[in-house]
């Protein structure tokens, strides 16, 4: 269904087709776990610091603290696994994830925004992983198969993404039964998930497909030269192709959250309720990852490039969509969350593909981080502010923001390939 090598290497031993088929099984359900675990807590946690607070005008620090946790991820992990490999790395940064929401719980039922704060900065990490795992699927991927695989754990996320929001209303009867806020039901759930994940990596993402690749010696006496962020923001900026991909993830994912971010409280503010909002989200995170083996065939087929621009026109749907949702009409935010998640899955996709073969074996994990990183920051900026847009000028108007910035990233991609094909001739 998904495509892989169709011929064994051998590599130190190791059958590398054997080990890719082993590394992508592990990486689909260490995926659904995970991703069922951020996605559990993430609408509850803007309903948690509007709570604490009182106010909605801030709700977006939530968000800008698990963005903030991510970018941290992505930079501490990108040098960690520069020297350690993915199997060690991905594992430890789904731990940290585990204290995390199990922080939360404590700062929810002490009423301590701070605390609060602090636990999302650590779940925060857990999604940034989550999200870094992709790219362990195309460390032995052909470059025939390699959006096709990358796409094929994206899309196992999936089945956590669109069930644990749907849950939310039940698990917060849950907790309210055992004395507790009714918003720590998704966090009790994010710890539990986040852990099982966390084990899956550990114990069976073993060979370590980075080490297996070539791209690290965990066993090497004198270890690999870390390259740090502005070295390899610097290789990647040197290169249209690269440019491109990093764009692309960087539009994808701040476009994405920006919108989203906000949508729970928009729709808490016409009167729906949290099964509404969670079916919500349920369909924006579908849109996210059931179309992600679509995105990659045609990522494969069409060309990371074509699949761009259909990235970016499809997150221009979304938001003509969430810009008339106004009044939080659920005949209006349903299509435009869920197209809001299919153009992410495009542009991540298709990007992560452009981004991993369009640089060096020796930079490719230094640029995958220095990528998620910026895509991060610009993403926690987005959060922090889309806030204080609703609240001082409304839902529609940062819709179109989001319209705005989803439009420059087609117009980027004519610039780049134009460019690239400049260079080439």
């Amino acid at each position: 269904m998904f495509g892989y090598q169709t011929e064994a290497i051998k590599i130190d031993g190791v059958d590398t087709l054997a080990a890719h088929k082993r590394a992508l099984s592990v990486l689909r359900l260490s995926s659904t776990l995970s991703r069922g675990a951020v996605s559990a807590s993430f609408p509850v946690a803007v309903l948690a610091v509007k709570d604490l607070l009182g106010s909605e005008t801030w709700a977006g620090l939530s968000t800008g603290a698990s963005t903030l946790g991510s970018a941290l991820a992505a930079g501490w992990l990108a040098a960690f696994m520069q020297r350690r490999g993915r199997t060690p790395g991905i594992a430890l940064g789904l731990g940290v994830a585990v204290l995390g929401a199990a922080t939360c719980v404590v700062a929810i039922q002490a009423g301590s925004l701070l605390l609060f704060l602090f636990g999302m900065i650590m779940v925060g990490v857990g999604s940034g992983t989550s999200n870094m795992s992709r790219y362990a699927a195309a460390d032995l991927a052909s470059d025939a198969t390699r959006s096709r695989d990358i796409g094929s754990v994206v899309f196992y996320a999936t089945f956590g993404a669109v069930l644990a929001p749907s849950l939310i209303g039940a698990l917060g009867g849950v907790s309210e039964s055992l004395g507790l806020d009714s918003n720590t039901g998704g966090f009790l759930l994010a710890t539990v998930l986040f852990g099982l994940s966390s084990l899956v990596i550990w114990f069976f993402l073993r060979p370590d497909p980075l080490v297996v690749s070539g791209g690290v010696d965990p066993s090497a006496v004198v270890k690999k030269r870390t390259v740090p962020f502005r070295e390899a923001l610097a290789i990647a900026w040197a290169r249209p192709l690269t440019r491109l991909a990093f764009v692309a993830l960087v539009v994808s994912q701040a476009v994405m959250v920006m919108v989203m971010a906000m949508t729970p409280l928009h729709m808490e503010d016409y009167g729906h309720s949290k099964g509404w909002i969670g079916a919500v989200i349920s369909a924006h995170t579908a849109g996210m990852f059931a179309f992600a083996p679509l995105a990659g065939r045609i990522s494969d087929g069409i060309g990371r490039v074509q699949t761009i621009v259909l990235a970016g026109l499809t997150l221009v749907g979304a938001t003509v969509f969430t810009a008339l949702a106004g009044n939080a009409s659920l005949a209006l935010l349903f299509p435009g969350l869920f197209l809001l998640g299919l153009g992410w899955s495009f542009g991540v996709v298709a990007g992560s593909a452009l981004l991993t073969e369009s640089v060096a074996d020796s930079d490719r994990v230094a640029v995958q981080g220095a990528a998620d990183l910026a895509t991060n920051i610009a993403s926690g900026i987005g959060a922090l502010t889309a806030g204080i847009v609703v609240s001082s000028a409304g839902y529609h108007i940062l819709s179109l923001i989001g319209m705005a910035t989803a439009g420059a990233l087609m117009a980027q991609s004519w610039f780049e390939n134009r460019l690239a094909g400049a260079r080439s001739k």
